[in-house]
């Protein structure tokens, strides 16, 4: 009886322990809140903020698959403000035009090619064909997506028959942002390395280890870390510590950029890459976000580099936007993605340059 009561002890303590822990797990799941989460209320949406929610609802709600040799893709989704079709690939609705369609144009790069913090009408593709209303436009942006990744999905493209008249690359965020972490130790890589590694192939008991995980200490850690690493003042990044992590970025970015072009003009096709503005870099306005300084060093390391490399091989395909944001109006929502003001100030330097080619 003895035995029975004490077993009753145990158990009801460890159950009250276990149950706190969950408890402490989630309120430091709530602690870990990113403060800039509602990107709807910055003042960039002031207009209409409605709109703006039911925008960063579509973002929120979408989910991807493995896809192969780019790591993943967008799944199919209709939402109010976002639409993606049965390939995975963003869509809008083309401008009105009466004549023939001559040639495509299909737009590789990240998620701010993909248009996040905006609807389909106002993603970068979607405005840049209000401007080449004679041309079909694709929207082949895919979230985190970097150079490497962006020639993948080209190879598919043609590997699937299609003969793309004119390539545009808007890339350098992924790049300098994604593979600056020192979780990033080897090169070429993605931002999902880390995720893939422990994932990929792990044994059942590894899957209920890591439920276990999630339930009652995944954030608990998480919070100490976090917190560990402010008091110590230590950086997340890299490539500032280590300038050949951060020169063999640059290098790659640009051989990636070659190689897409290469592979374009040698079938008939034309390319041109753009390097694509920043919060972290120039001088926008950003007095309305909360911006990672160990970041934006690191990240403006890389940068500096690759617009080095720009000005050294002077390619006349090759066209620097870094600082074209730089405007005293509320444009970026994050250290990267930009509201649709920003689309449409992007879409018309980018069809400035591209339309006279056409």
């Amino acid at each position: 009886m003895k035995f029975l009561r004490l077993l009753k002890v145990v158990a009801i303590n460890l159950i009250s322990f276990l149950v706190l822990l969950v408890i402490v797990n989630w309120v430091c799941g709530k602690m870990l809140k990113d403060p800039q989460a509602d990107r709807a209320g910055l003042p960039n949406y002031d207009k209409d903020r409605e709109h703006a929610r039911a925008v960063f609802h579509d973002y929120t709600s979408l989910q991807h698959e493995y896809y192969p040799f780019v790591g993943w893709k967008t799944l199919p989704y209709k939402g109010k403000t976002t639409t993606i079709d049965a390939g995975g690939n963003r869509i809008h609705t083309p401008p009105a035009y009466d004549g023939p369609i001559e040639k495509t144009v299909h737009i590789f790069g990240g998620s701010t090619i993909w248009g996040e913090g905006s609807d389909d009408q106002h993603t970068i593709p979607a405005l840049f064909n209000q401007h080449v209303p004679d041309h079909k436009v694709f929207n082949h942006g895919q979230l985190a997506y970097n150079t490497r990744q962006n020639i993948e999905a080209l190879i598919t493209l043609y590997n699937k028959s299609q003969h793309p008249d004119v390539v545009i690359f808007y890339d350098g965020v992924n790049d300098a942002a994604f593979l600056c972490p020192t979780v990033i130790s080897e090169l070429p890589a993605h931002r999902l390395v880390p995720m893939f590694r422990q994932r990929i192939y792990i044994s059942k008991g590894q899957v209920i280890k890591d439920i276990l995980n999630k339930i009652f200490t995944e954030n608990i850690i998480r919070f100490v870390r976090r917190n560990s690493a402010k008091a110590d003042q230590a950086s997340a990044y890299d490539c500032l510590s280590n300038p050949d992590k951060a020169e063999q970025i640059a290098e790659m970015f640009m051989m990636n950029w070659e190689l897409a072009h290469e592979i374009v003009t040698q079938r008939g096709g034309k390319f041109m890459a753009f390097l694509q503005p920043a919060a972290l870099v120039g001088n926008p306005k950003t007095d309305h976000l909360e911006l990672d300084e160990h970041l934006k060093a690191n990240f403006a390391d890389v940068y500096e580099r690759i617009r080095k490399k720009i000005q050294e091989k002077n390619h006349p395909w090759i066209y620097d936007l870094s600082n074209l944001l730089d405007r005293d109006e509320y444009i970026f929502i994050d250290f990267c993605h930009v509201s649709p003001n920003g689309n449409e100030i992007v879409a018309k330097a980018i069809a400035d340059i591209v339309k006279p080619q056409l």
